[in-house]
């Protein structure tokens, strides 16, 4: 009897042990030196960069007959002699733009003077090896010798390489964008005139130049606003002589700044006319140059000897895939057209 009663008691005991859940423990999953080999492969924060570049832009380009007859040699036109001083000045901007008031159609169909120009290509080359990058081409004498003389510039321009805005061949050359890539960043070019001295668009080629036509720029700017880090518009605009915007400028400018545009600057009153800042409710600014007057002409009016190379600059910042764009220090260098000996130079 005793010995039924052990062995229940074994058996109880037996069972209590095996129904005893087992003990659990938590090990760590990641050690120290898991933890910092996990530290060492997340990546770092992207470092910021910052690249700041200089945009440029000269008046007009005018070569009157007192310009160009004394550029020529044997072996063509030479402006060197009288654009060389320039070069150091020229060379300073990353990106600089010209407006080359006279086309250069050169010889073959006749050079001519005021008031229907048509002037050598050497201009083109010489103002190249000192430093412009583009030629603007939509001005109020871009068809004073109709479409021979603006294909044969144009087909020059596509030779020695010279980028171009405001004339075109067609209306695919006026549709395809000018986008210029300046170190990181991307500049997207307009240009347009008031007019073209009376003389009528030729038939077939209602593109050749751009006219100030309100609601086709606001679309121009538009389609290009989002594609570029920064938008400039050139402009043939005001008043002859006169050293202050017009009233048609100013709204003009507004009207541009209100549909996106970063840089104005405007050309035709052969005098300088000043700067202006145009701040948007949104807080998007426009920086308007009015008139940057003669660059190189053979004008004898009162201040037409004076112009100015207007720079402005751009720093973009980059951190990781954001960035952030500040047009910055606008600011214009005088520049003298100097008639000695009767022969036309350029200087600071």
């Amino acid at each position: 009897m005793k010995l039924n009663i052990l062995y229940a008691l074994l058996i109880a005991l037996l069972l209590t042990a095996c129904s005893q859940p087992e003990e659990v423990t938590v090990e760590p999953a990641v050690t120290e030196i898991d933890a910092e080999m996990i530290r060492q492969e997340t990546p770092p924060e992207p470092e910021e960069e910052e690249t700041t570049i200089t945009i440029g832009a000269i008046g007009d380009v005018l070569l009157h007959e007192r310009v160009y007859v004394p550029a020529e040699t044997e072996d063509g036109y030479d402006f060197m002699p009288m654009l060389e001083k320039m070069g150091p000045l020229l060379e300073e901007p990353d990106f600089l733009m010209a407006n080359f008031e006279s086309i250069p159609g050169g010889v073959e169909i006749g050079l001519s003077t005021y008031p229907s120009f048509n002037s050598p290509q050497a201009i083109v080359t010489d103002l190249m090896s000192l430093g412009v990058d583009m030629a603007i081409g939509a001005n109020n004498h871009t068809i004073d010798r109709g479409v021979k003389a603006v294909e044969s510039a144009l087909d020059f321009f596509d030779e020695v390489g010279m980028d171009y805005v405001g004339v075109y061949r067609d209306t695919a050359d006026r549709e395809t964008e000018r986008i210029i890539h300046v170190k990181d960043m991307s500049l997207g070019v307009l240009a347009y005139t008031y007019g073209t001295n009376g003389i009528p668009i030729p038939e077939g080629h209602e593109d050749i130049v751009a006219l100030i036509e309100p609601d086709r720029m606001e679309k121009d700017i538009q389609d290009l606003r989002d594609k570029v880090d920064v938008l400039i518009v050139h402009m043939h605009w005001g008043d002859e002589y006169i050293h202050e915007p017009n009233q048609e400028q100013k709204e003009l400018a507004q009207l541009l700044s209100e549909a996106g545009t970063d840089i104005i600057f405007g050309h035709h009153p052969h005098v300088l006319q000043p700067m202006d800042v145009l701040e948007q409710e949104d807080g998007h600014e426009t920086f308007v140059f009015y008139s940057l007057g003669n660059f190189f002409s053979g004008q004898n009016f009162e201040y037409t000897d004076i112009g100015g190379l207007a720079t402005i600059n751009v720093t973009k910042t980059t951190k990781g895939e954001d960035s952030s764009i500040e047009i910055h220090s606008p600011d214009i260098e005088p520049t003298l057209v100097v008639l000695e000996d009767n022969v036309t130079a350029s200087c600071r």
